[in-house]
């Protein structure tokens, strides 16, 4: 007999409630002990989800930086109001040398976004991005009308994000199709979301598939990050930049992918098994 969602709603407790929909609006949040904490240790995160709930009148104890719900039920109409609360407009200013290969190769985490501001429903992708070291600058839902997608930090890290993509989600049961599309002459790339014609948008899809897909990047995101940082170096740039102009893509990832298979050689045995099983 299938399982009843229902049920299986009921059993959950009201903090384990709370924690999956803040989770859902983009808050890297975990419980343990019936206290629920940020995985990341973020100032900016703890301080824009003390504002979140105070906005949201949720009545919580606050054990230093942890937090206790201070109710035994947590009803659905609360948990919708979380996962569908507005993000607002805000400014992305990235520098030119951000797009190059070298900040590409030094960088190893994303950067520190406004979870408050962004998106319902793609949040959680954002910060599963920069927390696996993608930088996502931004990202956008959709609302309804038009495709879905995320704002990448150049052309290195769409290549990259394919490469993890091919090899770490190739076994997701995704609702739409996610690729990197480059643009601005190649210089740039988002990944988009692509749906039939005859479809229309559905946020409930968008955010279960963000969903899957920012599970899948938080779960291996030292992982990744450790992979980039043993395979990518600085004194590949010529060939990288060189690749670049050339506005071929498919060889700038042949050439990316082909040395990132070739340096899975990591000291930590459980991660090098686990790449292994996938390339």
């Amino acid at each position: 007999m299938k399982k009843s969602l229902f049920v299986e709603m009921e059993l959950q407790t009201g903090t384990e409630k709370l924690t999956e929909a803040l989770l859902l609006r983009g808050f890297p949040v975990e419980l343990e002990n019936d206290f629920i904490s940020l995985r990341n240790g973020s100032q900016q995160d703890l301080h824009q989800l003390k504002i979140f709930l105070e906005t949201l009148n949720v009545p919580v104890f606050w054990n230093e930086s942890r937090i206790q719900l201070l109710m035994n039920h947590f009803p659905l109409h609360k948990m919708k109001e979380i996962i569908h609360f507005k993000g607002r407009e805000y400014n992305v200013h990235m520098e030119g040398y951000h797009f190059k290969w070298r900040n590409f190769v030094n960088r190893r985490y994303g950067i520190r976004t406004n979870t408050i501001n962004l998106c319902p429903y793609t949040a959680i992708m954002v910060k599963a991005l920069n927390e696996a070291g993608i930088v996502a600058l931004a990202g956008c839902n959709g609302h309804g009308k038009h495709s879905p997608n995320f704002q990448l930090s150049g052309v290195y890290y769409g290549v990259w994000f394919s490469i993890i993509q091919k090899n770490y989600m190739r076994e997701l049961s995704l609702h739409y199709k996610w690729n990197v599309r480059f643009i601005r002459e190649a210089s740039n790339s988002i990944i988009v979301a692509n749906k039939p014609e005859e479809d229309k948008w559905d946020m409930n899809k968008v955010l279960a598939d963000c969903y899957q897909m920012a599970k899948v990047l938080t779960e291996h995101a030292a992982e990744l990050r450790e992979w980039k940082r043993r395979t990518f170096k600085r004194k590949m740039k010529q060939t990288a930049e060189t690749l670049k102009k050339t506005r071929d893509i498919n060889q700038l990832f042949d050439w990316m992918n082909d040395i990132a298979t070739r340096n899975v050689n990591y000291k930590n045995e459980s991660t090098l098994h686990s790449l292994k099983r996938r390339i």
